[in-house]
């Protein structure tokens, strides 16, 4: 039962209040004073251990009032705290002491004057209970088979162990959770259901005397979030200062808020990211890696109000290396193929680099080639045809160890296409070059004899050009781009400075590498010489010619009665040394193959 407690004094001494004003004026001097205690004025019922609302008004009221209450219809009155007050009256709230009456009354004074006070025109009721509950209550973030905070106060000082129980119907039914607690904590954690239920209410008794017990407002148990980190997903190697893409998924999502960690100890300490959103079941978050160099990094992801919902990514690397993209991919006119180029940053980490190319699917690469460091880093894709449609390249590299590391950004080449308008005019039409900067396209255009020549330039805002002035006869086109800076591969030979578009002309421009010319070389690499030997196939005319990567015939020779089976030998000693592109040209085809020179 509940039990009623006569040491007032003691309760009141630790009023807390404080006032709304209804006015600011200052007392009138002179002005006849009055006050009327309008709350509370009779039947209200007060519950101890709350805040409840005191008001009056008034004239000429000072600055300060005096109340007192009591408990027994006014025959003992005990101090109660002290309010401010406007000249008119006010508002105020007070915090209510832990008594049990049905015969309360309050008086409200100035403090300067005792003579101006009023009393309550009818008893009011105070009741509280011998268990204060905090937690759970209306609003409260409680989860199924979750262990919950539970807050109370006990107001008996009689009650030294409780006991806890659940409702999930709304108070009919309840069923014990925990016995004997310790009532002197204040709090605990109880799981208080393995299943959600909208009506919830706890009851804490006390151990000793069931019948002394309070109870919770109501308050919804709701299904715990689960989620899945889906990436990173483990084994990654993230560059310093880089975007991370953290993504999730989340299941009975309770809020659309969470929170994001990282660990650079796999687990051991955690680091606050970031909150983050999840819309629907899904959600992302791009991360900025700091500067750090750890091969243990973690991400974890945790509800913002179940903090055991919460899942960890597998163990991923963040470290500084250099990110390397092509530095032009441009089309060698000679072989028609693809010449991908990039500049090699400073030794110490990589063994291999590694040229990626763009399959059928989007954004999905494949290796296409694998050049050591001490090479020349310059690639001919012989597999490419780039009168047919654009290629975008990527390159990575390799450690001693064989880690992979990332790719750098892609270079898409210039695809050009042409068709013949009215009156003789030529319509070039091209893809943009993507990889870097630039403001103009250079025209390029051959009459069929000699070499290419510049017609015009265009903005590289505009993918488009009409030549009005094309002469009659065979003729063909290049887009070319100046690139701001050469590319710097190492070698005084070669000189990378422009990006060529294929060559479009009347006639089809197909792609060197017939396997009709059969032939083999030897040996690879090559060293002061280099073996052609014919094949069973080779009959005839024979023009081989040796170019470098940008197309310049360093070697020709002409072969008159070639029998299969023959071995010609061509000296490399004073080539330097790198890539080369062998040529074999017959009557009815064209064959090419790939040569490293090493000295």
């Amino acid at each position: 039962m509940k039990k009623l407690y006569t040491n007032f004094s003691g309760l009141f001494k630790n009023l807390a209040a404080g006032i709304l004003l209804l006015t600011g004026l200052a007392p009138i001097g002179g002005q006849a004073q009055s006050i009327t205690l309008l709350a509370p004025n009779g039947g209200e019922a007060w519950n101890g251990g709350t805040y409840e609302e005191v008001s009056w008004t008034g004239q000429a009221l000072g600055s300060i009032l005096r109340l007192e209450i009591s408990n027994d219809g006014g025959n003992e009155w005990f101090y109660f705290g002290e309010l401010s007050s406007a000249p008119g009256g006010g508002i105020a709230p007070v915090f209510v002491p832990n008594i049990n009456t049905t015969n309360a009354l309050l008086r409200i004074t100035d403090f300067f004057n005792p003579a101006v006070s009023d009393i309550s025109d009818a008893p009011f009721s105070i009741s509280f209970s011998p268990i204060n509950i905090y937690q759970p209550a209306t609003g409260s973030f409680v989860f199924a088979n979750v262990p919950t905070y539970v807050n109370w106060l006990v107001n008996d000082p009689d009650i030294t162990l409780i006991n806890a129980e659940i409702s999930t119907d709304g108070g009919l039914t309840y069923v014990p959770v925990a016995q004997n607690i310790n009532a002197l904590t204040g709090f605990t954690y109880l799981t208080l259901s393995d299943t959600a239920t909208e009506t919830c209410i706890l009851r804490l008794s006390n151990a000793a005397d069931p019948s002394e017990f309070s109870e919770s407002t109501p308050f919804t148990i709701s299904t715990v979030p689960v989620y899945n980190l889906t990436s990173p997903a483990g084994g990654e190697i993230v560059n310093v200062y880089s975007p991370l893409t953290i993504s999730w998924t989340v299941e009975n999502s309770f809020s659309d808020d969470c929170n994001l960690e990282y660990s650079t100890d796999n687990g051991e300490t955690w680091t606050f990211l970031n909150n983050a959103t999840s819309t629907g079941t899904f959600g992302s978050y791009v991360w900025t890696t700091p500067n750090l160099n750890s091969e243990t990094c973690l991400i974890r992801i945790s509800d913002i109000y179940s903090q055991t919902s919460k899942d960890t990514s597998g163990v991923f690397t963040i470290m500084p290396f250099p990110e390397i993209q092509p530095c032009m991919v441009t089309v060698d006119s000679l072989t028609n193929h693809n010449i991908i180029v990039w500049e090699k940053p400073n030794p110490g980490l990589i063994t291999d680099f590694l040229v990626y190319r763009e399959t059928t699917q989007a954004n999905v690469y494949e290796v296409i080639d694998t050049v050591g460091y001490s090479e020349e880093p310059v690639v001919t894709d012989f597999d490419s045809n780039p009168s047919v449609r654009p290629y975008r390249y990527k390159i990575g590299f390799t450690d001693n160890e064989n880690t992979l590391f990332p790719a750098g950004d892609y270079h898409q080449t210039i695809h050009l296409t042409i068709s013949q308008g009215v009156s003789g005019n030529w319509n070039l039409i091209w893809t943009p070059y993507t990889g870097f900067d630039y403001s103009s396209y250079n025209i390029l255009r051959n009459t069929g004899s000699g070499s290419y020549e510049q017609i015009a330039t265009i903005s590289s805002s505009f993918n488009s050009y009409t030549d009005f002035e094309a002469p009659s006869g065979e003729v063909s086109y290049i887009v070319a781009i100046d690139r701001p800076g050469a590319c710097n591969t190492g070698s005084r030979s070669n000189n990378y400075s422009d990006v060529r578009s294929n060559v479009a002309s009347l006639s089809p421009v197909g792609v060197a590498g017939n396997t009709d010319v059969d032939f083999s070389i030897y040996p690879v690499p090559a060293n002061d010489r280099i073996n052609i030997q014919f094949g069973d196939n080779v009959k005839g005319n024979i023009l081989l010619t040796i170019t470098d990567v940008t197309g310049r015939i360093i070697y020709s020779a002409d072969y008159s009665g070639v029998l299969p089976g023959q071995v010609h030998t061509v000296s490399t000693s004073e080539y330097k040394e790198g890539i080369y592109l062998l040529n074999l040209i017959s009557e009815d085809s064209r064959s090419t193959k790939k040569i490293v020179v090493r000295h």
